[in-house]
């Protein structure tokens, strides 16, 4: 699940690197590196070494997806590529890649005149959704991907969030098996049971009671 309440350190890193697009910016191009904060750092990572992670971008307005907007990646030369948008979450569909924001594309917008609207940057474990999961690869995944968070922060690594654990959103209920057969259930918030590595030393599988939603990140210490 997008707990983004446990992502809120991701948020406010985000924030610092891309202030919200105004009124101002949403008839005319943006810099790339603006509306997509650290996403060249990201690619810039050896693909195997950020695997286990997932990166997005979405439009919000009042904390909800900006009704009527466009995007287009606008290239040195003047060619223009569409940026997909999902009505629904205010996610854009396709990023642009290494190449294009080392050579400084731009995002054109097309929204409506009173249209004032900022980015959130969103980290996900690339996790699909299943009953059962080894703990070596949620592990591996949390290890893995703090790993990568930290080395596209850069300087300002100390101020990333540090993800904990995995959560399971409307999973309701879940426990880890250790090598002997015995299980202790997993903690639950709002019908997302979570699993902590540091919590359950020793367990090698989580169970969950239902079929999770989505999978998603935990950054809190308990």
């Amino acid at each position: 699940m997008k707990r983004r309440a446990a992502l809120s350190g991701l948020i406010a890193l985000a924030a610092i690197c891309a202030a919200p697009l105004s009124r101002a910016d949403t008839g005319k191009v943006v810099p790339a590196a603006t509306v997509f904060p650290y996403l060249e750092a990201f690619l810039k990572i050896p693909a195997a070494e950020r695997a286990r992670l997932k990166v997005s971008y979405s439009l919000r307005r009042d904390d909800k997806p900006p009704v009527g907007v466009k995007a287009a990646l606008v290239e040195t030369g003047g060619a223009r590529t569409p940026l997909s948008i999902d009505s629904a979450t205010g996610r854009f569909e396709r990023l642009p890649t290494l190449t294009q924001l080392q050579a400084k594309v731009q995002v054109a917008f097309e929204a409506p005149p009173s249209a004032k609207f900022g980015i959130v940057m969103d980290l996900d474990p690339a996790l699909k959704p299943a009953m059962d999961y080894e703990t070596r690869e949620l592990i591996a995944t949390v290890t893995e991907s703090n790993a990568a968070i930290r080395k596209a922060a850069g300087a300002m690594a100390m101020m990333a969030p540090t993800m904990t654990g995995i959560a399971f959103a409307k999973a309701e209920t879940g426990a880890v098996v250790f090598p002997n057969g015995s299980t202790q259930p997993l903690p639950v918030i709002e019908g997302m049971p979570y699993y902590r590595p540091e919590q359950f030393k020793g367990a090698i599988k989580v169970r969950l009671g239902k079929m999770p939603a989505s999978v998603g990140f935990y950054d809190k210490k308990k």
